[in-house]
């Protein structure tokens, strides 16, 4: 027999306790969703990552993770890698609050843990992402998704992101031409 999940408000979740483990807890459409931390092989991915997109800080944005953004009314989810205006970032920073609304860019690393990646993928683009890039180590492909379809990547093709252009063989560790060194 299933048993019923009890929905979270955004302001239950957010007087809860904090934890005292090396899990990390998101709520993502009410519901309250627990992960343990990231293994090596997903921080790497994220690193790389993050490396490759690092241009696109010269155009005025910021380049995070680990942080919270709010999607009203039921979702308060952790990105695995997100690129935000270096304006809304800074007014969150000052302010001492959580970004408001979604990334312009949200990366989510597909792994056991990381669950719920499409229904995060659909609040993030309904919340104001101009892109989610789901990405799959394990099929070695990215899917980009908009608000108006979503286009997988294989090895051989790039996603791009306001310009900058990230190979897909270089976001999987063993694929890259820097692993060949």
């Amino acid at each position: 027999m299933a048993t019923a999940t009890t929905l979270l408000t955004l302001e239950e979740f957010i007087a809860r306790p904090e934890r005292e483990d090396d899990q990390k807890e998101e709520l993502i459409e009410g519901e309250l969703i627990v992960s343990p931390g990231a293994k090596v092989s997903h921080a790497d991915v994220v690193r790389r990552l993050h490396r490759a997109l690092l241009a696109v800080e010269e155009s005025g944005f910021v380049i995070s993770n680990d942080f919270s953004c709010i999607l009203r009314p039921r979702s308060m989810p952790i990105p695995d890698l997100a690129v935000v205006r270096r304006e809304r970032w800074e007014r969150a920073a000052r302010e001492d609050s959580w970004l408001e609304n979604a990334p312009e860019l949200v990366i989510e690393v597909v792994s056991p843990s990381n669950r719920k990646l499409h229904v995060k993928a659909a609040a993030y683009l309904e919340h104001g992402a101009e892109q989610v890039w789901i990405v799959n180590p394990k099929t070695r492909r990215i899917t980009v998704c908009t608000s108006d379809d979503s286009v997988e990547a294989r090895l051989g093709e790039t996603v791009t992101f306001h310009g900058v252009s990230v190979a897909v063989g270089d976001v999987f560790p063993d694929l890259s031409t820097e692993s060949l060194r």
